[in-house]
């Protein structure tokens, strides 16, 4: 496998961020696609995932809203990184996800309502 320098892990890390931040203060969801278009990553790139949790992680950390949430898949327009079970998401994990979308529109465009999910492309 092979290792990607750190110096060009945290440059990707950094530009996923800056366009969720900048995605959160203008109120607007996304998908892999656009996010990977918009930051020079496919839309299956293979590190999403862990470039999402380290985020998710700081931006909870700082006591801010994980802005994560923004990033909807395409198929299920649900947020991607909610674990499915059986395929299926239960009750508490969709009530989950839309408290999730609705704090970071409440928090960084309040003046703006979070879509209600599922929104598939």
């Amino acid at each position: 496998m092979f290792a990607m320098p750190k110096k060009t892990f945290l440059a990707d890390e950094n530009r996923v961020h800056a366009e969720l931040m900048r995605l959160a203060r203008a109120g607007q969801i996304t998908y892999y696609s656009a996010l990977g278009a918009a930051v020079g990553k496919p839309a299956r790139w293979s590190l999403w995932t862990l470039v999402l949790e380290r985020i998710s992680d700081d931006e909870l950390a700082k006591g801010n809203p994980d802005i994560t949430n923004l990033v909807l898949s395409a198929k299920t327009g649900w947020p991607s990184r909610i674990q499915f079970t059986n395929g299926k998401l239960t009750p508490q994990q969709k009530q989950k996800a839309q408290s999730g979308l609705d704090g970071v529109f409440g928090h960084y465009s309040p003046s703006k309502q979070a879509p209600r999910l599922p929104q598939r492309r």
